[in-house]
């Protein structure tokens, strides 16, 4: 072989030497290189998502902590069961200290619900409107949970000013 020849034959065994060294070494690692930005950039996807419910979780932390401190508050305003008669002694010296009249105060059968349960109770009174509006403002002013649930108010035909109410309120107690 001559020296041109030589050269020739020298620089096609580099170019198939390089060529093999590219299909064996380098395209495999260009792949794995751009799968590896791939899974990258998937894990940075579920980071994203783990971060955002994370955020989640910790506001769902407080808004629980908030709903448990309301329910404890309603909790302990409601009285035990057995204490419907100092309730119904309040609320008698309540309409007698507003210069009410009350006609008749009766329970009603109790009603069961999943953590509590509340005692209906019909009320009739009469007298000034002033001292029945005093009288609702002394019912909200209770430490325990009430409800008026209905109430009718109609004029006392003897006397200007007088009314006659009849009320229909619940007390709600710990079962």
């Amino acid at each position: 072989m001559k020296g041109p020849t030589r050269i020739f034959v020298t620089v096609l065994g580099m170019a198939a030497v390089a060529a093999v060294v590219a299909v064996l070494l380098i395209v495999p690692a260009f792949r794995r290189t751009e799968a590896d930005r791939a899974a990258i950039q998937d894990r940075r996807a579920q980071l994203l998502k783990l971060q955002r419910v994370g955020a989640l979780i910790s506001d769902l932390e407080k808004e629980i902590g908030r709903l448990q401190k309301a329910l404890t508050f309603f909790e302990d305003r409601l009285p035990e069961e057995r204490e419907i008669d100092v309730i119904l002694r309040e609320v008698w010296l309540i309409a007698d200290s507003k210069s009410l009249t009350p006609r008749s105060i009766r329970t009603n059968e109790p009603e069961t619900m999943p953590r509590y349960n509340s005692q209906p109770i019909t009320l009739s009174l009469e007298g000034p409107f002033e001292s029945f509006y005093e009288f609702l403002l002394g019912l909200e002013r209770l430490p325990r949970l009430t409800k008026v649930r209905q109430m009718q108010v109609t004029k006392s035909p003897l006397a200007e000013g007088v009314v006659q109410v009849d009320l229909l309120m619940d007390i709600f107690f710990e079962k």
